[in-house]
């Protein structure tokens, strides 16, 4: 499990407030046995909308395809995905993960619509309707992050 954003020092994780989704996000991967080789939080820049992002990548040794697998969220439009060549920049057009009907996905959802992706290449012809338990916190701490102090 990912305890702290790595390379931004003490205190980084205020300036991801969504860091707590891509923690239980991660914890939910790594009990599954697929953990991706590349996570990541960030933001857009204010003038850019301020909009909250993660990116989680599997390369090509950790799927059972013939290319890697890219999961994109964002705090407006949820999960989507992208199919990766052997090399990350040959990718297919990302796509919205319509199984995964919630912005803040329960992270167990997550993580078993990742597993039928990264074994079998395709989508889950299932639904995982559940929101995170921890959603509105998160939502919230959002909201503060955003508010000029």
């Amino acid at each position: 499990m990912i305890l702290n954003p790595p390379g931004l020092g003490a205190g980084s994780a205020q300036r991801l407030p969504h860091w707590p989704y891509l923690q239980a996000v991660d914890e939910a991967l790594i009990e599954r046995g697929i953990p991706p080789g590349t996570v990541r939080a960030n933001r857009t820049y204010p003038q850019h909308g301020d909009t909250m992002y993660l990116v989680i990548v599997w390369d090509v040794s950790r799927t059972g395809g013939v290319g890697g697998l890219r999961f994109n969220w964002e705090e407006e439009s949820g999960w989507s995905y992208a199919l990766l060549g052997v090399s990350p920049s040959i990718a297919t057009p990302t796509q919205p993960l319509p199984a995964l009907h919630r912005v803040f996905a329960a992270p167990d959802d997550v993580a078993a619509v990742a597993e039928h992706l990264v074994h079998n290449w395709r989508t889950p012809t299932g639904e995982y309707g559940a929101e995170w338990d921890q959603a509105t916190h998160v939502r919230a701490t959002i909201e503060r992050f955003r508010t000029p102090t």
